[in-house]
């Protein structure tokens, strides 16, 4: 990684971490929760949703936290939207998202 923390800048990979709702007890965090592909998707200014190129891990392992890595391509735009959508039935943890600006 080039440069992965703050500013978050156009072109160049970008690292953060979340936590996620446990969707069955509002109020806390799921731990260890699963994660699959298409779960995790990256739109560009404005355009249309697809997956990211690496699928997010639980880090450290069976912990509450989830890394998520960003490349330089995906942060080819102004502005970065990541969702992340459970897509199982029923789910196990609730929806979210983030809109990263980036910088020159």
């Amino acid at each position: 990684m080039a440069a992965p923390w703050n500013p978050p800048k156009k072109n160049e990979d970008f690292h953060f971490r979340i936590a996620v709702e446990d969707y069955a007890n509002p109020g806390n965090f799921k731990t260890n929760p699963t994660i699959a592909a298409g779960d995790f998707q990256v739109s560009k200014d404005g355009g249309a949703f697809a997956n990211l190129t690496t699928l997010p891990a639980v880090e450290p392992a069976s912990s509450r936290w989830i890394e998520i890595d960003v490349s330089s391509t995906e942060m080819n735009a102004d502005n970065v939207v990541i969702q992340w959508v459970d897509q199982t039935n029923p789910k196990e943890w609730a929806d979210g998202g983030v809109c990263i600006l980036t910088t020159a």
